[in-house]
């Protein structure tokens, strides 16, 4: 339910979303569509999903999304550490794909 939430939020507000399931998949529609940002579930895989994220679309903002919504970890395009930011909704994370400048913390 709340990942169709996210998914309906972002397309109103004109967002292309591609949902992906398997990693494969991922860095396939990745090097196709050449995204400027791809969300991840913040969870103990998604450390793994990273490096391949970053190899299929270096230039993409990285974002991964925290279920409960409470924060993300957002690495820009070319920086391997990620700046932490206290979501509190999803229009954090909507602000985080709307703008090509990094949110700072307290913004």
């Amino acid at each position: 339910m709340h990942r169709l939430g996210m998914r309906r939020m972002l397309t109103e507000r004109g967002v292309e979303v591609r949902e992906e399931s398997r990693a494969a998949e991922l860095e396939r529609a990745a090097a196709e569509v050449e995204p400027d940002a791809i969300v991840l579930p913040l969870d103990e895989r998604a450390f793994d999903g990273v490096a391949r994220a970053r190899a299929a679309a270096p230039e993409a903002k990285l974002i991964l999304w925290a279920r409960d919504e409470s924060e993300m970890h957002v690495y820009d395009a070319g920086r391997s550490i990620p700046r932490r930011v206290s979501a509190g909704t999803a229009g954090a994370l909507l602000s985080e794909l709307e703008t090509g400048e990094p949110r700072r913390e307290g913004d």
